[in-house]
């Protein structure tokens, strides 16, 4: 009887999954927007195996090999080689491909796992098979990987970036020395500076052109992104702080995994799996994009006497002036006050001025819940997921209910000091969204609809003591003073009902009775909120003077201990939140 034939060679081969560590120490290791920005950009190229628009990428080293790409996106990278050769043929790209990472920074370290599929002896039956299982292999591998690089340079000079050995020096950022007070000495730093630096001159460009393309130059000036902290905007006094915000989809990599077992032994499986990390990858992008181009359009003039570019608040002395640069060649720019850097191709950092904050944040969760898209947009494959079996996303969104596959976000705040390390932000907002994801987990297992979630600190200090002081922040006598995390309809509703102008919340603290009462509010009132005391007696106080005395959401309550926290958090924002109109723009 005639064995049954064995697989071809398309149907057997190696799924290299290689995951970049040490990413976002690598990014945001510098003070500076342009090292960050750079680095983001390198990033991506070593992950990027389809060119773009001529920017670099690692597609040379899988020309004339034959392999399909299955994932490319998330500092994540895995490429199935086939036939007879796969296994020569991976080994020989794992060897180029690493070569390259240490050539672009020891600061990044892969982890490479080889999974063999296809024949009786491999560990996994089908490609289907061995994607499905790469993912936890890899996370395991992760656990176990250590590696302290070994520099092995002669310390002759310190990276004024870094801190690391020195290898060049950037002759276009310079320092003046003592010996040559009129002659800036170029920057001794390390390579991987220098490198990313140049190319984040060039993904500056090319986002400039895609994300500020068809919108007008403000009074004929031609705008441009920051590239240096100083050009977010700056103010004297307290509210001259930048923030860093750290957008992440939530379960993301939880709900591929599922998509591609619900995939498993379709025809089109690699093609669909490609495609969908594509789409990842342009959903992160449009968001950034979507939120630059808004800012952008809320610029305004100060007044006719003056028209220096501002962002306008809700109230007429609430102003945010926009740096204004001119370059070397004496060619002026208004700089847009924030920078998205996206990381990997789904991990999205805004750096702005620490007044646009809670602003965007909404903006971003206004932007992903909108289900009414033209195909075309980013937003337009997830929308369509939304009643697919296969998807585990679908959430109702908007007044009507409508379905949408556009997962939710978990987003965290970090508010600190104008050239403070962008490491330290960094680090404070990833832990306050991880706190925001935990929450959210356990809002849905308590049967809350999916939801995003907001978590935010105007704490400078390390993670650990921001989150410590964060969870157990607490009133003289013992009650919670905190009203975080927030769902992301809680925080829309925080919002409006505490900064709202006009309309339905009379008593908001910027509405007409509470706006000229600034120094009872952040004096008086927050000092008896944060020592527990009971408010009524001030308040009837306050009434038998005529002065205004309604609070919102009745926080005057003792026991609603809930509306006291949302108002004292409320109260640490009165001067920091604009409260700017963003809206979208095609």
């Amino acid at each position: 009887m005639p064995e049954p034939p064995g697989p071809t060679d398309a149907e057997r081969g190696v799924l290299v999954g290689l995951d970049l560590r040490g990413i976002q120490d690598f990014v945001y290791e510098g003070r500076r927007l342009l090292d960050a920005i750079g680095r983001s950009a390198l990033v991506g190229d070593l992950v990027r195996t389809v060119p773009v628009r001529g920017e670099p990428d690692i597609a040379d080293l899988l020309r004339g090999i034959d392999c399909t790409t299955i994932r490319d996106t998330g500092g994540a990278l895995w490429v199935a080689f086939h036939g007879e050769q796969a296994a020569r043929d991976a080994r020989g790209f794992t060897a180029e491909y690493t070569r390259r990472l240490r050539e672009t920074s020891v600061r990044i370290q892969p982890v490479v796992k080889h999974l063999r599929y296809g024949a009786d002896d491999t560990e996994a039956k089908t490609l289907a098979d061995a994607v499905r299982d790469i993912g936890r292999l890899l996370a395991a591998e992760s656990r176990d990987h250590s590696h302290t690089p070994v520099l092995g340079y002669g310390v002759t000079a310190i990276c004024e970036v870094t801190g690391r050995p020195a290898e060049t020096v950037d002759p276009d950022r310079g320092r003046e020395t003592p010996d040559r007070p009129d002659e800036a000495a170029p920057e001794r730093v390390a390579r991987d500076v220098r490198h990313a630096r140049a190319r984040g001159r060039t993904w500056h460009q090319q986002k400039n052109e895609d994300w500020l393309a068809e919108l007008p130059p403000f009074r004929g000036i031609p705008l441009d992104l920051p590239m240096d902290v100083e050009q977010l905007g700056r103010e004297m006094g307290e509210v001259s702080r930048q923030a860093v915000i750290h957008l992440d989809f939530n379960d993301l990599g939880k709900t591929l995994h599922a998509h591609a077992d619900a995939q498993h032994g379709t025809t089109d499986f690699t093609t669909r799996m490609r495609e969908l990390s594509g789409q990842v990858r342009t959903l992160t992008e449009g968001l950034a994009r979507a939120m630059t181009r808004a800012v952008t359009n809320a610029l305004q003039e100060e007044s006719d006497a003056e028209p220096w570019p501002v962002l306008r608040g809700t109230l007429p002395n609430q102003l945010l002036r926009v740096a204004t640069h001119r370059d070397r060649s004496g060619m002026d720019f208004v700089k847009v006050p924030l920078r998205p850097i996206v990381a990997g191709g789904d991990d999205l950092t805004i750096i702005c001025d620490g007044r646009l904050a809670w602003s965007l944040t909404r903006f971003a969760l206004d932007w992903l819940d909108r289900v009414e898209v033209a195909e075309g947009d980013p937003r337009h494959p997830f929308t369509e997921l939304g009643p697919n079996p296969d998807w585990d996303i679908e959430r109702e969104v908007g007044d009507q209910g409508a379905v949408t596959g556009v997962p939710t976000m978990k987003v965290g705040i970090a508010v600190q000091p104008v050239g403070a390390p962008l490491i330290a932000g960094y680090q404070i907002s990833e832990a306050l969204a991880k706190r925001a994801k935990d929450h959210r987990r356990d809002m849905r297992t308590t049967g809350d609809d999916d939801d995003h979630a907001v978590v935010w600190s105007l704490d400078f200090d390390t993670p650990e003591r921001v989150m410590d002081r964060l969870q157990h922040r607490a009133t003289g006598t013992g009650d919670p003073l905190t009203a975080q995390p927030m769902l992301g309809s809680e925080f829309r509703d925080f919002l409006t009902t505490y900064f709202a102008v006009a309309g339905d919340r009379p008593h908001s603290l910027r509405g007409p009775t509470w706006r000229e009462n600034r120094s009872w509010l952040i004096g008086d009132l927050m000092k008896l909120l944060e020592q527990g005391h009971d408010l009524a007696a001030e308040l009837q106080r306050r009434k038998s003077l005529e002065l205004p005395h309604q609070l919102p959401e009745h926080a005057d309550r003792r026991d609603d201990t809930d509306a006291r926290a949302r108002l004292y958090e409320a109260l640490q924002l009165i001067d920091l939140h604009l409260d700017v109109n963003l809206e979208e723009v095609p």
